[in-house]
């Protein structure tokens, strides 16, 4: 979608209050799909894929946030605009599809289009696809990150991308007028009007307003579990008189069409869940100033509406009354929601928002479609990734007609029941629109107040590390650090973080020192599982995980003469397993990031004599061992595997034998794994000039870990051999541990078994992933194993350098897709 090289960092700023959310929940489901934006139009005229890349490049270089990217900086993120991005428009040709079947493919790479996750640590979180469907008429489809766009910003883009048509299409400069802020001012100005305690008559506005609330939400069909939102859309083409019957009431009744939806809305949902103290989201564009009008960014900030609705008064009479909330409420839109988080201090489920668990919007779509001299946009509708929400119900306008879109989380509820909630909600509206004085109470509720079900009784899940009894010298150190992240007095620290003041930025702030003061930083995750002082003292005080000996099947073989294992995440006894192959410790951390239902475990060589047992045996006598092993532990579950480098080739021939035994097999992992003698499809001048340019690339990478405080000199010095050779009689440098020339050695031994040999393709899923230690890579764009893996093989390229990327930054996206594969078998087993 786009090209980027390493670019001059031309500005750092501090991130928005909105922004913030987002990078949070990012760290928590890196890849959320829930916020990624997706936006379809059509295109018509006389433009061509060069004329709309141009077109998109211009906007690029005008909007400084669409040259953005997110770091962290002592647990907090910051932005960092780089001078120049070189844009890449995305042509897709369907050509040769039959045109009966060209708009459902479209629709699948909308789909798969808006799904992609972003990168937060990469600048130009955008990205279009141009999908022409006859000479002067194309789709239109981008995906872009809610950390740097909003609805209005559609608006926007959407005028200057037809200006910009326009200008290019006529030979001239579009008529665009200079910009006089940039997002990154408006971050600042908002840290400065924040700090100047201007916000505090909002807050004891909203205190006010929303004290003693209580969590409002559907009754759900299933309860809440620890997974990855299911999100699905349900879609209604409303009546063609929609928006003027809806205009009409507004007006009658002396308030605004949006006032009036929320009105219905609040009936609709009083009527389906039987309780009458009703709240739910909206969502404001939050420009306040006119100089923000023309930027690109995120603006818009959650506003809860909460209402009581008395089912013995009238709609019309309910409507009228909900005019006065409306507008209170935006009157008071300035506090960022994650400031009334913060204010109102709810008890917190990290198993929902805090809050609100239900958004709302009525609008016109934000595109103004129109026509730029021959060429015209028209609005689509778009995609949705997913919701942060677990329902979402958007009421939009286009030119072609009123839709409703109530997206939800499948996980919740069934697709019955949301089909009940849009049939009532329209109901509603049609009542209203014909200003009944009837009561709320004649329009049947779907759920009684006296059948109304309990609350669910939420079981948090529980933390997936091995907690044992932890040493008394932890907790004081932690309380002495928590003591000082919450500004409170250590007695008093001992109990839930977030009970006590904690929130988002500050939790990311404390795990960032307990990194620091402790060596060891537990996952965000498993920390919100348990935030409190005894849970992450615990965490702290686990054990490493240790080689478990299992007899061998009644084979004859000496099975453990060369192979151990350990389990490094358990999980139920028919889960699917993740068997990692090597280097247990990196795997460590990746199985705490696995939240499925799915062991995570290790096939290792532990010690010397193993080692040498290999060497002797032979790579086939050695997988045979391995498998054996495998299947006398694991036999008759799903099996995913991984490995690193040569390890990838163990694990894949080891996923071979497992099936040639009766195993399943669902899927191979290769990090960085090049298929034997693939290399010598290149010439010796190439790669005598790839190590060269391995070598550059590698010392600026260590070299900005270290600019960024995350290795020590030692560290930064450690990576080259030259350097250690020099300065390791002079102590200056750590020497290398028993057990990392354990893992060196081990490698040596495995490269040199597998360096001829011959692989047969295999029969079933495997995905690669290609870290920044790759220079060149062969033409297949699969590492050479073209011809033995799958055609569809999927590649993901990933931050790191090599080993680096299972404990850095690659090591979210590789768990991320592991976990989704592991979630994948979870849920089909559920099924």
């Amino acid at each position: 979608m786009k090209a980027l090289q390493q670019q001059q960092i031309i500005g750092t700023f501090p991130t928005s209050v909105t922004q913030k959310r987002c990078w949070f929940m990012e760290q928590i489901h890196p890849g959320n799909k829930g916020l990624n934006l997706a936006v379809r139009w059509e295109l018509r005229g006389p433009v061509t894929s060069d004329i709309v890349q141009a077109a998109f490049q211009n906007i690029v270089d005008r909007h400084e946030i669409l040259r953005t990217r997110f770091v962290e900086k002592d647990g907090e993120p910051l932005q960092e605009v780089v001078a120049q991005v070189d844009f890449k428009l995305d042509l897709v040709d369907i050509r040769n599809v039959p045109v009966e079947s060209r708009a459902a493919r479209i629709d699948s790479i909308a789909i798969a289009h808006a799904e992609e996750p972003f990168d937060l640590s990469k600048p130009c979180l955008f990205r279009v696809a141009m999908v022409p469907i006859d000479s002067e008429c194309a789709a239109l489809l981008i995906s872009v990150h809610n950390s740097v766009f909003d609805g209005f910003s559609i608006g926007v883009l959407g005028h200057e991308l037809g200006t910009n048509l326009q200008a290019i299409l006529a030979g001239a400069e579009p008529e665009l007028p200079d910009l006089a802020l940039q997002y990154g001012d408006y971050s600042m100005w908002l840290a400065d009007y924040e700090a100047s305690g201007a916000m505090e008559e909002e807050k004891d506005y909203w205190q006010s307003t929303l004290r003693g609330m209580e969590y409002f939400e559907l009754p759900l069909d299933r309860p809440r579990v620890a997974a990855e939102p299911n999100n699905k859309s349900l879609a209604t083409d409303l009546p063609f008189d929609f928006e003027a019957n809806l205009a009409e009431t507004a007006k009658e009744l002396e308030t605004s069409v949006f006032a009036l939806g929320v009105s219905a809305f609040s009936i609709a949902l009083e009527r389906f869940s039987g309780r009458s103290d009703v709240s739910f989201a909206i969502q404001v564009a939050g420009r306040m100033e006119v100089d923000l009008e023309p930027l690109i960014g995120i603006f818009t900030n959650p506003v809860v509406m909460r209402t009581e609705v008395d089912a013995d008064t009238s709609l019309v009479d309910h409507s009228r009354s909900i005019r006065d909330i409306v507008n209170g409420a935006l009157a008071h839109q300035t506090l960022p929601f994650d400031k009334l988080v913060q204010t109102l201090n709810p008890p917190r489920d990290p198993l929902k928002i805090p809050l609100v668990s239900i958004m709302f919007n009525l609008q016109r779509a934000f595109l103004n479609e129109r026509a730029y001299g021959d060429v015209e946009l028209v609005s689509v509708q778009s995609h949705s990734p997913g919701t942060l929400y677990d329902l979402n119900v958007n009421i939009v306008g286009r030119n072609s007609g009123w839709r409703m879109v109530v997206d939800y989380n499948g996980n919740l509820f069934d697709e019955a029941t949301i089909q009940d909630f849009s049939n009532l909600l329209l109901e509603v509206f049609h009542t209203l629109m014909h200003r009944d004085n009837a009561p709320i109470a004649g329009i049947a509720p779907v759920c009684s107040p006296q059948n109304n079900p309990e609350p669910l009784k939420i079981d948090v899940p529980t933390s997936i590390v091995k907690p044992v009894q932890p040493p008394s010298r932890i907790k004081p150190r932690l309380a002495a650090l928590w003591s000082d992240i919450l500004a409170l007095p250590v007695e008093q620290v001992d109990g839930d973080f977030f009970d006590m003041g904690g929130y988002s930025v500050l939790a990311l702030q404390m795990l960032s020192r307990v990194g620091e003061t402790f060596g060891t930083r537990p996952t965000l995750h498993a920390f919100l599982n348990d935030p409190t002082l005894d849970g992450l003292t615990g965490m702290l005080g686990q054990i490493e995980p240790t080689m478990e000996h299992y007899d061998p099947p009644p084979s004859g073989q000496e099975v453990n003469g060369i192979w151990e294992m350990a389990e490094l995440k358990p999980s139920t006894e028919s889960a699917p397993v993740l068997l990692t192959v090597n280097q247990p410790f990196l795997y460590h951390s990746l199985g705490a990031e696995i939240y499925s239902d799915c062991a995570v475990a290790n096939l290792g060589i532990a010690h010397r004599a193993q080692l040498m047992n290999l060497a002797k045996s032979g790579f086939d006598p050695a997988i045979e061992i391995a498998a054996s092993l495998v299947q006398s532990r694991y036999g008759g579950r799903e099996i995913l595997l991984c490995g690193l480098c040569v390890d990838g080739r163990v694990a894949l021939r080891l996923a071979q034998q497992l099936q040639v035994l009766g195993e399943s097999v669902r899927c191979v992992a290769m990090i960085d794994t090049w298929a034997p003698g693939a290399v010598h499809q290149f010439s010796g001048l190439q790669r005598t000039r790839d190590k060269w340019v391995i070598r550059i690339r590698r010392f600026r990478y260590y070299l900005g870990l270290r600019w960024r405080g995350e290795i020590g000199t030692a560290d930064l010095l450690g990576q080259y051999n030259f350097a250690q050779r020099i300065l390791s009689p002079l102590k200056l440098v750590p020497t290398k541990t028993s057990t990392a020339e354990l893992v060196d050695d081990t490698v040596d031994v495995l490269v040199e078994l597998t360096r001829f040999y011959r692989f047969q393709p295999f029969r079933g899923e495997a995905v690669l992933f290609t870290t920044r230690s790759q220079a060149m890579v062969p033409k297949d764009g699969v590492l050479g194993w073209s011809d033995l893996l799958p055609a569809d093989t999927a590649v993901y390229p990933v931050n790191g350098w090599h080993g680096d990327s299972l404990m850095r930054s690659g090591f979210s996206r590789i768990s991320e897709v592991l976990d989704a594969k592991a979630h994948r078998l979870e849920s089909s087993r559920a099924g």
